[in-house]
């Protein structure tokens, strides 16, 4: 008989998986299937290696994160091998995507194994045998959801798959891919507890309404009149009518670990170092930073994966959002003792003025790493060593008021400008205290009258709120691509006029400048940036798979 071999769950969490068979059931005669699942203990820890696979280095402790990040069009990486992510010239060939994709098929996997497993079960808590099978159709969906906008047309694999050939997945159509996203999501809402019923750090129902209503909106596109408007709308609005979550002020207490799983919070990825690998921290904090003072050496964060000069430089000065999403100007590294080298020079300081100062405010100039800010959202004080406590959250409720917003504003409906203004006043109120003080807490501004009478001026309001609310937490990639290459070319050729000016000024080449990058933008670049190249190493494996049917331009 085939059973699932769930020794393997231990090695899910470090995604210990080989490429050509991580879809595939090992058999085993230890412990059989219609066992595991009918002990509801054995079904948890099922569920737990679902997440501890989310959770794993090809995942969300660092490839996923680090890919979509750098390929964005609003961040970078500041190491040499990485260079074709930075300039948006991604190979089929490239190791961390490939490690991404190869990451989220193995969630599938497991999610698949779950729900079939559940089926059959005997587990008697017949709430505890929905939330376990409510929560592998929302795992399910949320991946799939990745999958099919970064990489299109993805094999669709819905069931525990016993052998080799049953592994050969053709590429499915869009269209089907998002059929079983929907249907996943709309299960998972039957089935999810309530609220108020719901176990810390896992979703409850509204959370996969709030992920529904931005499949919705992704799907809607940039089509005037779609029907997806008022169905993302109406999906949006249900999950704001109940209430179940609340936007957390200031906006400086969302982020690091101390801040973990708040009222604000839909769906995170949970990290901790006694258990698992989050790496957030270590590649977005700059080298011996001072705010990382329990690192024990300086190893143990490298500081790689970068906003661009173009991410900090939207914010307006008084924005609070841009001291709570940043490190910039200048860091001190605890690891350097000698006083003239310890302070290190970061963007936008230039390296004539911060090498030019005199004490304290004498900065060393780095090559790379001064080029540009560091995101501070993935700050943990008490990170020791690699692993970082500091979670990943995919999902918050400023991004569903957004998602609110702007289906409010394509179906002509009034309330549009209200939701996106919560947000804004959030943002604003820098002490929290829930009033704005309009002679200190100014920015960012409202929306204006002329915005919110303007439709197309509203719809670049949101698009431009979305990158900074949601700077640093993936969601750049996919808004920036969500409305086809008008905008992507937009962002790429707002990067390559930042980038000439920000060096002509210092009358330097950034050609001749470490790791600072432009893109090559033609009609052919941009609309084959809209997606990922499909993984080479997944065409070399499938054999219902073949180099025509890669993705444009690759």
């Amino acid at each position: 008989m085939k059973t699932l071999k769930y020794i393997l769950l231990s090695c899910v969490v470090l995604g210990a998986v080989a490429c050509d068979d991580f879809l595939v059931e090992t058999p085993d005669t230890s412990v059989e299937k219609s066992g595991v699942y009918n002990s509801l203990s054995s079904a948890k820890a099922a569920l737990a290696g679902c997440y501890g696979n989310m959770a794993g280095y090809n995942g969300y402790a660092f490839n996923y994160f680090h890919v979509l990040s750098v390929t964005s069009g609003m961040g970078v990486s500041i190491k040499a091998n990485d260079v074709n992510l930075t300039t948006m010239n991604i190979l089929p060939s490239d190791v961390n995507m490939t490690n991404a994709y190869n990451g989220m098929y193995e969630t599938v996997r497991i999610a698949n194994d779950i729900i079939d497993g559940m089926k059959s079960s005997t587990i008697s808590v017949e709430s505890e045998k929905n939330r376990i099978t409510g929560e592998a159709h929302f795992i399910r969906g949320l991946t799939y959801f990745n999958l099919v906008r970064l990489f299109g047309k993805v094999s669709l694999v819905t069931q525990p798959v016993l052998d080799y050939n049953e592994a050969q997945a053709p590429r499915a159509d869009v269209s089907a891919v998002y059929t079983l996203i929907i249907n996943d999501l709309k299960a998972a809402y039957g089935m999810l507890p309530l609220p108020a019923d719901k176990v810390e750090g896992h979703p409850h129902r509204y959370a996969a309404q709030a992920l529904l209503a931005k499949v919705y909106l992704t799907l809607a596109g940039n089509t005037e009149g779609s029907e997806y408007w008022q169905k993302a709308y109406d999906a949006a609005k249900d999950v704001y009518d109940h209430g179940e979550y609340k936007l957390v002020r200031p906006y400086a207490k969302l982020f690091g670990s101390a801040n973990k799983n708040n009222a604000e919070s839909i769906f995170e990825i949970q990290f901790a170092s006694a258990v698992n690998s989050g790496r957030l921290t270590e590649t977005t904090f700059p080298v011996g930073h001072e705010l990382m003072s329990n690192i024990a050496t300086e190893g143990k964060s490298w500081g790689k994966t970068r906003p661009s000069q173009c991410a900090f430089d939207q914010f307006d000065e008084g924005d609070p959002r841009r001291e709570a999403s940043f490190v910039y100007g200048r860091y001190t590294n605890i690891f350097i003792a000698d006083a003239k080298k310890k302070n290190i020079l970061l963007y936008p300081t230039t390296k004539k003025a911060g090498t030019s100062g005199t004490g304290d405010n004498k900065l060393v100039y780095k090559q790379g790493d001064s080029e540009y800010p560091a995101w501070k959202k993935y700050y943990d004080p008490m990170m020791t060593a690699s692993a970082s406590n500091a979670n990943f959250v995919y999902y918050r409720y400023a991004d569903l008021l957004m998602v609110l917003a702007e289906a409010a504003n394509e179906i002509g409906s009034s309330d549009a400008a209200g939701y996106l203004n919560e947000v804004l006043d959030r943002a604003r109120d820098a002490d929290g205290n829930g009033v704005i003080d309009p002679a200190t807490e100014v920015y960012p501004l409202a929306v204006s009258p002329e915005e919110e009478a303007d439709k197309a001026l509203f719809r670049e309001r949101i698009f431009r709120e979305r990158l900074k609310e949601l700077t640093g937490e993936c969601d750049e990639w996919y808004t920036i691509r969500r409305r086809g290459t008008e905008y992507l070319r937009k962002i790429m050729e707002e990067h390559n006029t930042q980038v000439e000016a920000w060096y002509a000024a210092q009358k330097l080449d950034p050609a001749n400048v470490k790791f600072v990058y432009t893109y090559k933008i033609t009609d052919e670049t941009v609309k084959k940036n809209l997606l990922m190249p499909f993984p080479a190493d997944e065409i070399i494996r499938n054999e219902n798979i073949s180099q025509e049917e890669q993705n444009y331009g690759y």
